[in-house]
């Protein structure tokens, strides 16, 4: 799984977990997604807005979260996609 972050600042952080290859906990909500692709066009309605994106490519999944944070983390926030859970 690949993470990429859509950064808010606000009053508290948002707390993300990986499960596995297929599934991800946001804020204690889990989200799983097929292990042979992702029809998700309307994901961020589904989510209510917590994953702005998702995707398969070559097997990988690719997520785009909707992150909150209270102070300041750069090495996450360059809008690049990366393996588990960097800061």
């Amino acid at each position: 799984m690949k993470l990429k972050y859509s950064p808010c600042k606000s009053d508290h952080d948002t707390k993300i977990e990986v499960l596995s290859e297929s599934e991800i906990l946001i804020d204690g909500e889990s989200y799983e997604f097929p292990d042979n692709g992702v029809v998700a066009l309307d994901i961020a309605q589904q989510t209510d807005f917590a994953i702005l994106e998702a995707y398969r490519e070559e097997g990988v999944l690719f997520l785009t979260i909707r992150r909150f944070y209270s102070d300041t983390c750069p090495e996450w926030d360059d809008g690049q996609y990366h393996e588990g859970l960097p800061c």
